[in-house]
């Protein structure tokens, strides 16, 4: 499975959750990802930037996009804690 994310200088990254798109072979997907996710897929134990948390945890993050794609074609991507494999 071939999975893009967009430059993270271009994720609008402010308050709340984080919205973007992502390419799934081809396939735009919209992705939701929480804050609670996002600190768990940085797995860092500092302060940072939100924008270095989802550089940081895009590993994590891509996983789970892949996952939640292979079993839903439909629909967007929301990216929870609980997802986030530690």
């Amino acid at each position: 499975m071939n999975i893009l994310f967009p430059h993270v200088d271009s994720i609008y990254i402010g308050e709340g959750p984080i919205y973007f798109d992502a390419i799934v072979d081809g396939v735009t997907v919209n992705c939701v990802l929480t804050e609670h996710a996002l600190a768990a897929a940085a797995g860092i134990d500092h302060v940072v930037s939100r924008r270095a948390a989802f550089a940081f945890g895009q590993p994590a993050i891509r996983e789970v996009v892949a996952r939640r794609a292979r079993e839903s074609a439909f629909g967007p991507v929301v990216i929870t804690r609980a997802e986030i494999r530690v």
